[in-house]
């Protein structure tokens, strides 16, 4: 048995087994996870002096994914999810690669542009927003917005000559993303598909141009079918919107692809055939779809290295302080519900120890449960696959430093 395939036994994002460390002096297969990566994040750290935290941010990775997904749904546009990893190279490079973004926000608006999106070509995913924040946007040239419910469409009355809505429905019952999704994004948002209908006639009636319909199955999805559901009620609803006279223009199929964490899942190309095989044969070709990729374009792309500062032994159990933790990088431990999975390069005995953050909360504690080999202040360790939903949430709890983010190519 692989060092890889012993942590995969052992760990779950979406259960409480105890993880394993993976020793990066021995080989193990993993499209994410490798012993380069740890030699990888060294050799910067050494080379470039670094003393800190550290993120290793990969554009080539960026690159190599935006492609992978972009052949796996070639009829599929690309929308950026600039909510997952916001940094100015990351966005840089989906734009000089020729996707487009959907963005939440006047900042993100600013963010997308300034990396060289045009915004009418942007995509206002959030289905509740701020008169300021509608207003704002459409200052800033953003045409294209979603909605979920009656109250949000009055919003739009004042600009009804300058935007386009879709009607965002909840494709899943929270019972569904229970057993396949990591986060729940029906929840809180979509409207029941039964009430889509009648939110298209309420866009129709204040004279507001109807766009289309979106659906998100949740984020870091395991299970394909759950598209397919969604693409099904949308189809059903595209049949007889037409009979009515009603163009839909634009399908949104959401993000919520899935990556590598310290389970498998299955690559891209085999994900997405079903949802591929889906589109093709039930949404008319006249139907302009798009996707909101965010984890899987930027997770793999970041390797996070931190630094042992400090141990202790308490109730028996190792302890070792990190130079990062809850509050920083491992925000997605609370925000995401994700583990993830750790490189080191001791491989001696392996002890149940516990990994906690720099802050004086006590609820900065990574992982209360992680086999590690005997570790040593000034030791470093390695996370592969920290590019989603992880700096983006962190704060500047006890002003600490927060870890830097260095482009590596």
């Amino acid at each position: 048995m692989t060092a890889y395939q012993n942590s995969i036994d052992q760990a779950s994002p979406n259960s409480k087994t105890m993880l394993r460390a993976i020793n990066a002096l021995e080989p193990y297969d993993s499209s994410n996870i490798n012993s380069d990566r740890f030699k990888t994040a060294l050799d910067h750290k050494i080379v470039r002096n670094i003393n800190g935290p550290a993120l290793f941010l990969s554009r080539k990775t960026i690159r190599e994914n935006l492609r992978a997904l972009k052949s796996a749904l070639p009829g599929v546009s690309i929308h950026y999810a600039v909510k997952a990893n916001d940094h100015p190279d990351l966005l840089k490079t989906v734009a000089e690669e020729g996707h487009r973004f959907d963005i939440c926000s006047a900042v993100e608006i600013d963010k997308a542009a300034q990396a060289g999106a045009n915004p009418i070509d942007l995509i206002h995913t959030h289905p509740i927003k701020s008169n300021q924040e509608i207003q704002d946007a459409i200052n800033k040239g953003v045409r294209t917005f979603l909605i979920d419910n009656p109250d949000e469409i009055a919003k739009f009355d004042n600009y009804r000559d300058k935007v386009k809505l879709l009607v965002r429905f909840r494709a899943v019952s929270s019972a569904e993303s229970a057993a396949a999704v990591q986060c729940n994004l029906s929840f809180k948002f979509g409207c029941a598909p039964q009430e889509i209908e009648e939110l298209v006639n309420n866009i129709n009636i204040r004279g507001i141009d109807f766009a289309g319909l979106a659906f998100h199955v949740g984020s870091q999805c395991l299970a394909p079918d759950l598209y397919l559901k969604g693409i099904n009620i949308a189809a059903n609803v595209i049949s007889k919107l037409q009979t009515q006279g009603i163009d839909c223009e634009i399908l949104d199929i959401g993000g919520g692809f899935p990556v590598e964490y310290v389970e498998r899942v299955p690559d891209i190309e085999t994900f997405c055939r079903p949802i591929r095989k889906a589109l093709s044969s039930l949404i008319p070709p006249r139907v302009k779809m798009i996707s909101e990729p965010g984890r899987y374009i930027s997770a793999s792309a970041v390797t996070l290295l931190v630094n042992v500062i400090g141990k202790s032994v308490r109730d028996g159990r190792p302890w070792y302080y990190l130079d990062d933790g809850l509050y920083g990088s491992f925000s997605g431990r609370l925000y995401d519900h994700c583990s993830y999975q750790a490189l080191t390069n001791r491989n001696t005995t392996w002890v149940k120890s516990t990994l906690a953050g720099p802050t004086c909360d006590s609820i900065d504690v990574i992982y209360d449960d992680i086999l590690l080999p005997p570790l040593q202040i000034g030791d470093t360790l390695v996370f592969p696959v920290m590019g989603a939903y992880c700096q983006v949430s962190a704060s500047r709890f006890n002003s600490l430093r927060q870890a830097e983010t260095i482009v590596v190519d």
